[in-house]
């Protein structure tokens, strides 16, 4: 354990802080001998590389070390990794090829993923009419379970099957890449198998297998993202995911628009980017952190040069997620820190890499491994932090309401007997489109404002705009489409959109990638994309059933005339128990709200690299929440709060003692 005493205490973000030059020299020249990365890098290089691992300020003293002085690409290089340059020194056009090619790839993987969301949705009431219950013409009405079952299978079998199975592919010798594929794979046979169904129970079991591919994708995606993209950039690069999960709920709707009711076309469209996805995702680098927990450093180091502009990042990056990931190691099995640290965390000389014998403190990961570290997920503080945060943020993006609007728009939007198909197909279109669009303001944000700040935001946000959309469907199921109550559930639509783009849709990925340590980010993932596929699987399950119940306990208080027919009165009463059905998701949404407030930490910000997030989760909640603090201060009648987002410095500084 770290020293009590606060001026020895190891410094746990700065590993290398208090290391002399002599001893860090010695420390690399070993480091490099030991991993046999002679002909792959030079010794001086990763010299240099690990003077400013230790401390960024160290590149102007290279001289005064005998090293070479920083040329003016790789200062340039390194001047566009501050947070603080302008956004345009940092986008994504000043990145390397392959770093475009991995972004690209997690972009793929979200499309796949939006373009079958916005599918299933289309194609649910034409499955129903063509794939009759037995095979006759029996209506599926008395079953809307079963309909619901075939509609939510792909999530439900993503959440038991598909998100599980990644870690094992990983963890198998796959890696991320490899894994990937085999998802992409899953995922293209069978959509095309589902477009070829002739009953419904094959399309259900098409559909389960599709839950495979899209759980493992989605848990290993945004991971992958995560561990390629440098500290400043990497909320805009997990970003992506939900920004292209959103291009492909639209381009899903767009193919509706262009292909009409050809259901089977619409079923099988999905595996156009699944099948870009194959090509792309062996032209993109593997992630150099899963290679170095593997002990596999020289192809580390070949695919950081991939990433980095020059040599130097490359070297510097090598040696600190080596370090980083001992020190996380060490630190989640509460050994002496300290003592290794005074030995440069030098690896035994009697182990020969990769062996992973049990003097390593970060050994070669396994399949066996997997129900000791799903176990450690909930035994180690640390780790049930980083799992109570991804939890209560994915559940948050369930409970908001977005994907009943976005699985049901067509049911919603059609609602009116009156309303021809292409008027529905045109507003699925426009909120396929306004949900990419309002997407786009977090690519800025999020990096800036931190992911739990944008989160309460997005949630408080669509709260108060829950409220036009419930009371104008509400009111449309009393008063049958008048223009006015039209009008502002449009409106209600177009608002709430943009408070979930900003906040409740790219953070639930993206902090979930970030907040486990490297040992555990494969089990932690799974988990986290578990609940958020296990909470939009019972909404598609159960929604139906619940919209069927409020609508019958509901319709007999309605007193309706209309221009139409007798079934379009049964469609503005159905439209008032959905408006019921939106006031119950206000409340999950003041739930979430309150929930995140309280428990999740703040400090995540482009400020922390992904092993600072140690820093942050080896806090207890209660001493790291200002909420609670203030709470606890009230109810003692004194004390006040601090400040609302805690300095990424304060957070450091106040981590230091162990938990």
């Amino acid at each position: 354990m770290a020293d009590d005493n606060p001026a020895l205490r190891f410094n746990i973000d700065k590993p290398l802080i208090k290391r002399g030059p002599t001893d860090l020299r010695e420390d690399v020249i070993h480091f490099h001998k030991h991993f046999k990365l002679e002909g792959v890098v030079s010794v001086e290089q990763l010299i240099r590389g690990a003077f400013i691992a230790q401390d960024k300020a160290n590149r102007y003293a290279f001289q005064e070390q005998g090293l070479a002085e920083l040329t003016s690409t790789e200062e340039a290089a390194l001047k566009a990794e501050d947070p603080k340059n302008p956004k345009d020194e940092v986008g994504f056009w000043r990145q390397t090829q392959d770093l475009k090619v991995t972004m690209l790839t997690t972009a793929c993987a979200a499309i796949v993923q939006g373009w079958q969301q916005s599918s299933i949705n289309a194609t649910s009431q034409a499955w129903q009419a063509a794939l009759h219950y037995d095979g006759d013409k029996s209506d599926w009405g008395a079953h809307q379970l079963l309909v619901g079952l075939v509609d939510a299978a792909p999530w439900l079998s993503a959440s038991v099957v598909g998100t599980w199975l990644s870690d094992p592919l990983q963890e198998g010798g796959f890696g991320r890449r490899r894994a990937l594929f085999i998802s992409a794979i899953f995922c293209i046979a069978s959509v095309l198998g589902s477009a070829r169904c002739n009953s419904w129970q094959a399309l259900l079991a098409c559909r389960m297998l599709l839950g495979i591919g899209i759980g493992a994708k989605a848990s290993i995606a945004p991971v992958l993202a995560a561990e390629v993209a440098a500290k400043n950039l990497r909320g805009r690069m997990l970003l992506l995911w939900q920004l292209f999960d959103a291009l492909g709920i639209f381009l899903g709707f767009l193919a509706v628009w262009i292909v009409g009711g050809s259901w089977r076309v619409l079923l099988g469209a999905p595996a156009i980017p699944a099948i870009v996805l194959l090509f792309l995702v062996f032209l993109c680098p593997e992630s150099p952190r899963f290679l170095i927990r593997n002990k596999e450093y020289a192809k580390a180091y070949q695919s950081l040069r991939r990433l980095k502009e020059t040599d130097l990042q490359a070297a510097r990056d090598l040696y600190d997620i080596h370090i980083r990931l001992l020190v996380e190691t060490l630190d989640l099995n509460n050994q002496d820190i300290q003592q290794r640290a005074e030995n440069g965390f030098r690896v035994d000389p009697a182990s020969k890499p990769p062996t992973g014998e049990p003097h390593d403190p970060a050994p070669k990961p396994s399949i066996g491994s997997f129900p000791k570290r799903f176990v450690e997920l909930w035994t180690k503080p640390r780790n049930r932090r980083a799992c109570l945060t991804t939890f209560l943020v994915m559940m948050a993006q369930q409970m908001c309401g977005i994907n009943v609007i976005a699985f049901y728009s067509s049911t919603l939007f059609g609602n009116d007997a009156c309303l021809k198909n292409s008027r529905v197909e045109w507003m699925n279109f426009g909120f396929g489109l306004a949900n990419f669009l309002f997407t786009l303001p977090a690519y800025h944000l999020i990096d800036t404002y931190g992911r739990r700040k944008l989160i309460l935001y997005s949630l408080g946000g669509m709260f108060f705009t829950l409220l036009p959309l419930a009371v104008g469907l509400f009111e449309l199921g009393k008063n049958q489409f008048k223009a006015r109550e039209a009008l502002i559930a449009t409106f209600g639509v177009v608002v709430f959109t943009f408070w979930y783009g900003i906040g409740a849709g790219p953070v639930p990925f993206t902090l979930s990638a970030e907040v486990f340590p490297l040992a555990y980010r494969e089990v932690g993932m799974s988990f986290s994309v578990m609940v958020n596929f296990l909470g939009l699987g019972l909404l598609v399950l159960l929604v139906p059933k619940v919209n069927t119940s409020l609508t019958k306990m509901e319709g007999g208080n309605w007193n309706t005339t209309s221009n139409c027919t007798a079934q379009n009165d049964a469609a503005y009463t159905t439209m008032a128990g959905q408006g019921i059905l939106l006031f119950i998701f206000m409340g999950f949404n003041a739930v979430a709200f309150v929930l995140i407030l309280f428990l999740v930490p703040s400090g995540t910000t482009a400020r922390v690299s992904l092993e600072s997030m140690n820093v942050i989760f080896n806090k207890r909640t209660v001493e790291h929440n200002r909420q609670i603090r203030w709470l606890a201060g009230l109810l003692r009648r004194k004390g006040k709060g601090v400040s609302e987002e805690m300095s990424m410095e304060s957070v450091l500084e106040s981590s230091r003692e162990r938990v």
